[in-house]
């Protein structure tokens, strides 16, 4: 009888399942696993094991389906994870309940005495609810970190430029975000779900617990995270997969609000206990240290960032071999890393490489490479070659504008940064048309709010003042700065940033007084956020020093200039792209003071620096030679 019951549950359930996209097989073989079940949807796998016509759950029935998970995911690496779920009528003792919250497992309860399909809908909601909660942890890391790096403007024959960041592509990723279905409904059927489980299981049970971690993710709630964290630790374990779970949704969630601190010590205790729980070649313990890598980034922290990267690079082609989609998003990130600490030889090369295992993985038009596309041609700008960075760049929009169509927002990237290319290479003629362009079309695609739609409106503020339009910029970075400060408030990293370019817009005006007055505040701020020496309080303090000189009071001006090359070469090398601007900067201010042969020693410096980076004939080594030889 249970047999005939577990070959009917099982084949209406898998009917079920593939009504609702899944893809299903009974008793797969693959190697020495046979589960009853193997079902996946969105490169996410589940185990279902059925046990029937027995009094009590077996603990080794849990372990069992454990090992099938570890296995499984070894075997398969599917890019979602893999989870396993027990389906039984028999009883569920406390204490195995809260054990099973210890592994990658899931029991649930099904009689035979049941409606079938009421039972079948019972596992076909868990299996739904699983694969959320693992797409959205997934989600972390292809979106916040495999995506089109931003790309700064600090030109060597501009010494009043400032860091102005070009929108980041990717797949755009909030820690709220539902992954399906509307969010009130969803809202609303996880409440009733959880009042529901409750009245049956308890308050503590460990279902109860995940749909409180998942409704917090809904509301975006840091409150609801900690409650649920502190419920799991004390019935579940710490090192619960749930837990894990929960903790990473809350790091997510504090990044997003830019409290990257908190962010990274979270990250960092989840990646050292998915160590413990998963094994270090797992692939959620490497997601972990992809997701505390980015967490470092964002500190300014790029050197631990870009070894992290490197590791899980190292790690994945042994786990996964040289052709997987993860080892195209670990080079990517790693290349994006290192493009930032200045070290754009090697960057470019480590994106190059991606480029042809993503061609080689998902074809020359999948979205994946046209990302890494995109990203090479990022490295191309700042190393100076603009040529092969237009043409790339060109190439992208051309692919993205056929294949994903004029509104998805990665065409809207594209075309917002071969506008950027543009403007570098001084044909503001073809830049601003494209700014324009890119806002209309996220204003009405994104809506005035959207994150996306702000970086428009910055990045055209960048181009008229490209443009000598000073007044339209002005009006345009406070429309900006106000616009984030409402939606993020003032400390947010982004509304800082409005407020470094709203300054360097004053001092492009002649308002250099006024200009002061809001680098001052801008560095402040900086520093009280992200600490003394971080890039972006290195730029902010740059700026400012940049600002003093220009009301002339250049003893000043050279001390904060000196000290910030003196970070920068601390924190980033001699050669970073960064050093090599302050130390022309430096070198300016000497000059403009009357101490010709020191500014001399600097700008020589800094042409050998240059040299070494960008070339002999590149624009910026001509420059900084052609400034040296008029003080000498």
């Amino acid at each position: 009888m249970s047999r005939e019951f577990e070959r009917r549950f099982l084949e209406a359930l898998t009917d079920a399942l593939s009504e609702l996209g899944w893809e299903a097989v009974l008793e797969p073989r693959l190697g020495d696993l046979r589960p009853d079940a193997l079902i996946t949807k969105n490169g996410f796998a589940l185990i279902i094991e059925t046990r029937f016509s027995v009094r009590e759950v077996r603990s080794f029935w849990i372990l069992d389906l454990a090992n099938q998970v570890r296995s499984m995911d070894n075997l398969l690496s599917p890019v979602g994870g893999t989870y396993g779920i027990l389906v039984t009528d028999a009883e569920v003792s406390n204490r195995l309940a809260a054990a099973s919250a210890r592994y990658p497992v899931a029991i649930r309860q099904c009689s035979p005495d049941r409606e079938l399909n009421q039972s079948v809908q019972e596992i076909c909601d868990t299996c739904d609810s699983l694969m959320r909660r693992h797409h959205a942890i997934r989600s972390i890391e292809q979106a916040e970190l495999f995506g089109d790096s931003a790309i700064s403007s600090n030109s060597g024959g501009n010494v009043g430029a400032v860091n102005s960041s070009i929108a980041a592509s990717g797949f755009s990723y909030h820690s709220g975000d539902v992954a399906f279905g509307d969010r009130g409904s969803t809202e609303r059927e996880i409440e009733i779900r959880i009042a529901q489980l409750t009245e049956i299981l308890g308050s503590h049970h460990p279902s109860v617990l995940s749909l409180r971690g998942e409704l917090a993710q809904i509301r975006q709630s840091e409150e609801m995270y900690r409650e649920v964290i502190s419920d799991q630790l004390s019935f579940l374990g710490v090192n619960s997969p749930d837990v894990l779970d929960t903790k990473t949704g809350l790091a997510a969630l504090l990044g997003q609000k830019g409290k990257y601190a908190e962010a990274a010590t979270l990250y960092r205790e989840v990646s050292e206990q998915a160590d413990e729980v998963y094994g270090p070649l797992s692939q959620k313990s490497l997601i972990l240290r992809n997701n505390l890598a980015s967490a470092y980034v964002t500190l300014g922290r790029t050197r631990e960032a870009a070894d992290i990267y490197a590791d899980v690079l190292e790690k994945r082609e042994i786990a996964l071999g040289h052709y997987h989609p993860d080892v195209v998003t670990s080079q990517n990130n790693l290349a994006n890393t290192l493009r930032e600490l200045g070290s754009l030889k090697r960057a470019i090369s480590i994106f190059r490489k991606a480029l042809d295992t993503s061609q080689s993985v998902h074809g020359r038009e999948h979205p994946t490479t046209l990302t890494v596309q995109n990203n090479l041609a990022s490295a191309y700008v700042e190393a100076g070659d603009f040529k092969r960075a237009i043409s790339l760049y060109e190439m992208t929009l051309s692919e993205r504008l056929r294949i994903l169509g004029p509104d998805h927002p990665e065409t809207l990237i594209s075309r917002n940064n071969l506008a950027f290319a543009y403007l570098e290479v001084g044909d503001v003629d073809r830049a601003i048309p494209l700014c324009e362009q890119t806002l209309v079309d996220r204003l009405r695609v994104l809506g005035p709010d959207h994150p996306d739609t702000l970086s428009s409106r910055n990045n055209l503020a960048n181009a008229y003042l490209a443009g000598g339009d000073v007044p339209r910029a002005i009006a345009l970075h406070q429309e900006v700065f106000e616009e984030r400060s409402r939606l993020f408030g003032p400390r947010h990293p982004l509304t800082l940033n409005s407020r470094n370019n709203l300054g360097h817009a004053y001092l492009m005006s002649g308002s250099s007084e006024r200009s002061v007055d809001v680098f001052a505040e801008t560095l402040d701020l900086f520093r009280e956020v992200l600490g003394d020496d971080h890039p972006d309080t290195l730029t902010a303090q740059g700026n400012l020093g940049i600002a003093v000189q220009a009301e002339e009071d250049f003893d000043r001006a050279i001390l904060i200039l000196d000290n910030t090359l003196e970070r920068r070469i601390a924190l980033l090398g001699s050669n970073h792209p960064d050093a090599i601007q302050s130390q022309i900067d430096l070198a300016l201010a000497h000059a403009q003071a009357g101490n010709y042969e020191e500014g001399a020693r600097l700008l020589g410096l800094a042409e050998a620096s240059c040299v070494e980076v960008f070339g002999a004939e590149d624009p910026k080594t001509q420059w900084v030679r052609r400034a040296r030889e008029r003080l000498l």
